[in-house]
């Protein structure tokens, strides 16, 4: 339990150093910490994927990552699309910040599903994602959660995890 710990803070340490500019390897290392501090319901899947809808540096940041990390045990599988219809079946959909007026699509066509959205703009974990990011004022990286969304879709975040977001609802 030190360990979980002891990592979260250094990554939220990581955050503030780089949250500057936009860093998107800073939200990559949050995405690959929430999906490791968060559990699915189990699957025969093969990988553990994560789409990426819409353009962001953080596609090209995971992708890198992807070929020497695996989540859960399974192989990390990043993909980049520009529209729904062809994100098929992640684990977690990264919704990019020019992206964000489809939240509400995004969650019709995943409700109930095993699907975590996590939004790159501000605020929208109010509106029904279950991670938001924030750059605080003193250029900290944090994010927010929404818990219920993401017990609606069978995801389970670590306490751990929710004890270090800015809000938690």
């Amino acid at each position: 339990m030190k360990k979980i710990y002891f990592f979260l803070i250094v990554l939220l340490l990581v955050a503030r150093s780089y949250a500057q500019t936009t860093n998107h390897q800073v939200y990559a290392v949050f995405v690959m910490s929430i999906a490791k501090y968060s559990s699915w319901p189990e699957t025969d899947a093969k990988d553990f994927k994560i789409a990426v809808l819409g353009k962001s540096k953080v596609y090209d940041e995971l992708n890198k990552v992807s070929a020497s990390k695996d989540v859960h045990g399974k192989k990390l599988s990043v993909t980049q699309t520009e529209d729904i219809q062809s994100i098929g079946d992640p684990q977690i959909i990264y919704l990019s910040d020019g992206k964000s007026g489809q939240l509400a699509e995004l969650q019709k066509v995943y409700a109930g599903k095993p699907v975590m959205i996590i939004a790159e703009r501000e605020g929208l974990f109010k509106k029904g994602a279950s991670f938001s990011f924030i750059v605080l004022d003193n250029n900290t990286l944090r994010f927010d959660i929404n818990k219920k969304e993401s017990e609606a879709h069978q995801i389970k975040i670590s306490q751990s995890l929710s004890s270090l977001a800015n809000e938690v609802i």
